[in-house]
């Protein structure tokens, strides 16, 4: 009879029976947020259409201003609803090329206040309030403070404002730079995608090697002309390809969702994303594979391995809140951030792999992404090498 040293398939076929279930209900839920996030994120928007906008408001501010000023020079009353209804811009004209020939940096028109106006009632905010808002800018603009002397604005006005109820201006600002979809993209691979992974590792592993030994079923395979060798180099085998398929599914689930709700795919900073993913589930599998290897009883093995990433993972949570926009938030905590000094998840460099496919990437996540790859082949090598050493309680 051959004796199988290398590669089982029957022993292949009774884990994927054995974990089909709990993979296919990992797989689909890891989709899901997938979609879900995604969606969010499309929700959220992108920080371009906000500087358009912003840009726009810039512009149509500028407009008003020369109406405004024309208007206390001259006794008009030029306005931007009249300039919207009226057929005769020729008054309009007239003081934008005035306005235009005193400016060393603008160029005045009738065509380019109506493009300003334009893109700026496609804002939520409506023109309305644009406009009013510009109003007060405008009195306060030309009032001084009865005891300073000072002139008021309203940016002081509102940073005194916030100041009364006790909200930080330099938070304020810094919640408006904040970049939501990089936090989202944190928040998606470390806690979101990685959660259903690591539910199916933890159980997978302990189940492959050491639950097999704890229920005796061990000893039948080993009866069989099936080494120790194939046993472990099967398990290793399944141990990788099964977290690869979850991953792959996710990163197919991710192009389609970003080509049906944004309308572009960024395929390259996402294969970076999903790949550096790939290789933490490995990092921690491997931990689960050498803990399932080491012990003869599932509840050690499981104290470890699963223990372990827990861990890991529990620490990522905290180091969240340590992070850069959540400390800019005022919802983290500086000192937080060492969590991600004691965690394999924080070899994950999820915002130096984001900028894969643009034009200047940021190397590094490179050394953090060899030292994942390190961690596995470490943990499953020395657990081949101590399951075919140690002695088993057949």
């Amino acid at each position: 009879m051959k004796t199988t040293k290398f590669f089982s398939w029957p022993l292949m076929k009774q884990s994927i029976r054995a974990n089909r279930v709990l993979l296919v209900a990992c797989t689909i839920v890891l989709c899901l947020m997938t979609i879900v996030t995604t969606f969010a994120g499309n929700l959220i928007g992108s920080t371009s259409d906000t500087t358009d906008y912003t840009d726009a408001q810039t512009d149509f501010y500028s407009y008003l201003y020369v109406l405004a000023s024309y208007n206390e020079m001259a006794g008009t009353s030029l306005s931007y609803e009249d300039f919207s209804t009226t057929d005769d811009l020729t008054m309009y004209d007239t003081v934008f090329e005035m306005m235009s020939a005193q400016s060393e940096d603008m160029d005045f028109s009738s065509a380019e206040f109506a493009e300003a106006a334009d893109m700026l009632s496609q804002s939520e905010i409506g023109l309305e309030t644009y406009i009013a808002n510009f109003e007060y800018v405008y009195a306060l603009g030309s009032v001084q403070g009865c005891f300073s002397g000072d002139a008021l604005d309203m940016e002081t006005m509102m940073t005194n404002m916030l100041e009364m109820m006790g909200v930080s201006t330099d938070l304020v600002q810094n919640m408006s730079e904040m970049d939501t979809s990089a936090m989202l993209n944190q928040m998606y691979f470390t806690i979101m995608s990685l959660l259903p992974i690591l539910l199916f590792i933890i159980f997978a592993g302990n189940a492959l090697v050491v639950d097999q030994v704890d229920k005796g079923s061990m000893a039948y395979i080993l009866s069989t002309p099936t080494k120790r060798s194939a046993v472990v180099i099967t398990q290793a085998i399944y141990l990788l390809v099964t977290p690869f398929i979850m991953v792959g599914c996710a990163f197919i689930t991710k192009l389609i969702a970003c080509n049906i709700f944004m309308g572009e795919v960024e395929a390259a900073k996402y294969a970076a994303l999903y790949g550096g993913l790939y290789l933490l589930t490995e990092a921690m599998a491997g931990i689960c594979y050498l803990a399932s290897c080491i012990f003869n009883l599932s509840k050690y093995a499981m104290a470890l391995g699963g223990g372990l990433n827990i861990w890991f993972f529990l620490c990522s949570l905290l180091g969240m809140f340590g992070s850069e926009d959540m400390v800019n938030m005022g919802m983290g905590v500086e000192e937080l951030g060492m969590f991600n000094r004691v965690s394999l998840i924080g070899l994950f460099d999820i915002n130096a792999l984001g900028t894969v496919g643009s034009g200047d990437v940021d190397y590094a996540f490179v050394p953090k992404l060899i030292a994942l790859v390190v961690v596995a082949v470490v943990c499953y090598v020395v657990g081949a090498v101590r399951f075919q050493k140690k002695d088993l309680p057949l």
